[in-house]
């Protein structure tokens, strides 16, 4: 069986990955990926089973889309924080896309209805370790599904993205509470059975703080018990570098995490994949058997 790691396998191999990674996303609890299939000038769903992957290490423009119609990054962009270039953001998004994490206005100046828009902030438990983060209001459970939330609970409504971001911070640095988590520490927890009192004692205790310290009505806690994954798993993925190859038996999907069985059990980060390419099954099939 093949691993990421062989180095001869992953040279010289970009060029020979035919799909484009548009974009990893989620609908209810059935994760999606989309590619472009540039020879067949087409967007298709790539499937998850098995785990027969060989991805690249540059990541291209993702482009746009006006309606149902796909447009190509007409200069093929290379991008790295992002899955789109600047000019395609800005048709399609947001002009200024670090505004995505740290907001510059409140909409005023730029005039963009996402940060005009309505957002929430949130307590989501990965068991009994919690973090605080902000969404908009319309999309709140499936930004939780994308982190592979155990369970959540929205704290309070601001009126614009920047507000929440600085009660997110301000919070944060009160309470003490992470606005991020590590991934392999998230990944470790797959090995254990969900502490079901202990989340409820910790959602118990930041509920009864938020209200003294900031007089926030803690919304009833909310699981998310869906994910086509099932633990306690035999042992803690160990999460790997996107680049490579990755064939294995799959075991699930939560967050965004893939998590095979490969000599061990590893992760892949789908939601690193935008921008990437993506071997056809015929590739990965031929690196089996040259194996």
């Amino acid at each position: 069986m093949l691993d990421k790691r062989d180095p001869p396998l992953a040279e010289g191999l970009e060029d020979m990955l035919s799909l484009h990674v548009l974009a990893f996303y989620w609908e209810g609890f059935e994760p999606r990926l989309d590619c472009h299939d540039p020879f067949n000038h087409e967007v298709v769903q790539v499937g998850f089973d098995p785990a027969d992957f060989v991805v690249s290490g540059r990541k291209v423009c993702v482009g746009r889309f006006e309606g149902d119609r796909y447009i190509e990054c007409p200069g093929r962009t290379l991008v790295t924080k992002f899955s789109q270039c600047d000019k395609c953001a800005g048709e399609a998004f947001i002009e200024d896309q670090e505004c995505i994490f740290d907001p510059k206005c409140d909409g005023s100046k730029c005039d963009n209805e996402f940060c005009k828009r309505q957002h929430v902030l949130y307590l989501a438990f990965y068991d009994t370790m919690a973090k605080i983060g902000m969404s908009s209001t319309r999309r709140v459970e499936r930004r939780l599904v994308e982190q592979g939330a155990d369970a959540f609970a929205i704290i309070g409504a601001f009126p614009n993205r920047l507000a929440a971001r600085e009660g997110e911070k301000e919070i944060s640095a009160q309470l003490e509470l992470p606005q991020w988590i590590k991934q392999q520490t998230i990944l470790s927890m797959f090995s254990r059975p969900l502490d079901t009192d202990g989340l409820r004692e910790r959602y118990d205790g930041l509920k009864r703080v938020l209200g003294e310290t900031r007089g926030f009505s803690v919304e009833p806690l909310r699981r998310l018990e869906d994910y086509p994954l099932r633990r306690p798993l035999p042992e803690a993925p160990v999460l790997q570098d996107t680049a490579g190859v990755h064939i294995g038996r799959i075991i699930g999907v939560k967050g965004k995490w893939l998590v095979y069985d490969s000599g061990g059990l590893k992760a892949l980060n789908l939601s690193d994949l935008p921008g990437r390419s993506l071997a056809d099954k015929y590739l990965v099939q031929s690196l089996k058997t040259n194996k």
